[in-house]
């Protein structure tokens, strides 16, 4: 049941200002996007902050200093899918995209779509979370440098990328080593880590990754845990036409991270393994196979984290998972 606010306020994030529309008319259309200003200028003003919901879209970073303030401030907020908020506002005949138009079609999502709202982290979670992400960008980073210096036939410049790949790669250790350290630390205080490793097919890096950009496992049932990751496969039917169902948009860096270990949950664990040979012998596809077989092994987990069960049993987990109902696609 969708939580009723008396005040909804709509951001448009971009990197140097936001665009604010408020249903209470209260608050400055534009101000800067400094901690200052929204703090000052903004949080400081929402006197009922229990009945105020702030809604902004995911913008890669420009919206953390928004985050952090309300939940600072103790006020509600939703970081909304762009791609959502955008096909609403279409479905409402706004067809041209302005920042005002954009503040105003995000008021509108927050008032009329049930939203789920963005958890508050802790510092070790924040912590955490930069490390994971660092990771990933240095990853990407030595992916990047490999490829140019497949492409390199300058002397000179080959030795300029050897040089800034072996960075990188000394840079990829240290990160692994602090992750590991990290994952250690609080697995002390945070069961999931231990029910994580347990499972074949999961090392350090999924089990990071899944905790520090998927902390709606365990909380979710197995249809809405597949649409955020971007494995379920969508209807697409009209009328007669009942088109091939295919898999689209959800949490890439997590996607990325479950193929990988999807990989060798086929090899080495003998769920997965059972499940994938058995699509395989029925003549599907070695993709198609490997997509659902990550459906498989994420609804596994994702049970798993919720009755709080590590791998000991995992008959139970499959009959349990069963009983899981699909669920409309969330923000």
């Amino acid at each position: 049941m969708k939580q009723k606010y008396n005040r909804v306020i709509g951001i448009d994030v971009a990197s140097d200002k936001i665009d604010v529309n408020d249903s209470a008319g209260k608050i400055a259309k534009q101000l800067p996007n400094t901690i200052s200003a929204i703090s000052k200028k903004l949080f400081k003003r929402i006197q009922d902050t229990e009945n105020t919901l702030v809604v902004c879209e995911a913008t890669g970073g420009y919206e953390y200093l928004i985050v952090e303030a309300a939940h600072d401030a103790g006020v509600p907020i939703c970081v909304a899918n762009p791609r959502q908020v955008r096909d609403f506002a279409k479905g409402h005949g706004y067809l041209e995209k302005t920042d005002v138009i954009d503040a105003f079609m995000i008021r509108r999502f927050g008032e009329d779509v049930e939203i789920h709202l963005t958890p508050p982290r802790t510092a070790q979670e924040k912590e955490f979370l930069s490390t994971v992400r660092r990771r990933t960008q240095v990853k990407d980073l030595l992916s990047q440098e490999q490829n140019r210096l497949s492409q390199t036939r300058d002397k000179f410049a080959a030795q300029q990328i050897k040089e800034t790949i072996s960075h990188l790669k000394k840079q990829l250790k240290s990160l692994d080593k602090r992750i590991e350290k990290m994952l250690k630390d609080l697995s002390k205080v945070d069961p999931k880590v231990e029910i994580l490793f347990s499972v074949s097919g999961v090392g350090p890096v999924t089990a990071a990754t899944l905790l520090a950009e998927l902390p709606e496992l365990g909380q979710l049932n197995r249809g809405q845990i597949a649409k955020l990751v971007g494995v379920a496969p969508l209807a697409n039917q009209t009328g007669k036409s009942d088109k091939k169902r295919k898999v689209r948009g959800g949490r890439s860096q997590v996607r990325s991270v479950l193929y990988m270990a999807t990989l060798v949950a086929t090899k080495h664990n003998p769920v997965i393994k059972r499940f994938y040979d058995r699509l395989i012998a029925k003549g599907k596809i070695k993709k198609l196979a490997l997509v659902a077989s990550m459906r498989k092994f994420l609804t596994i987990l994702n049970n798993m984290i919720h009755c709080g069960e590590s791998w000991k049993n995992p008959q139970v987990n499959a009959k349990k998972e069963q009983k899981a109902t699909t669920a409309p696609s969330l923000n």
